[in-house]
């Protein structure tokens, strides 16, 4: 996660507040990766993770990426999940 924290705040898209793998809520015995970024510009942070997450082959199927408007004190909204369906998040 280093690196894509630096990656992110090379490109002035943001930051990497915290990651957490386990069981899904919904599901315990589906592995998801849950990771936390406050992001600048959504579309293009998003794009950025996933195609960190590619090139340094960790398991891009079982993602979830949950996004807050950098300076904003919101919670955390989900915008990604590699599986087709996933509409909830919980932290």
């Amino acid at each position: 996660m280093e690196y894509l924290e630096t990656v992110l705040t090379q490109a002035e898209l943001g930051e990497v507040d915290g990651c957490d793998m386990g069981g899904r809520v919904a599901d315990p015995k589906q592995y998801v990766m849950n990771i936390f970024c406050v992001v600048t510009d959504e579309d293009r942070s998003i794009a950025l993770v996933k195609k960190v997450l590619r090139e340094s082959r960790l398991d891009y199927t079982r993602i979830q990426i949950a996004t807050m408007p950098y300076g904003t004190e919101g919670s955390y909204t989900l915008k990604y999940a590699s599986k087709k369906g996933v509409t909830e998040f919980s932290l």
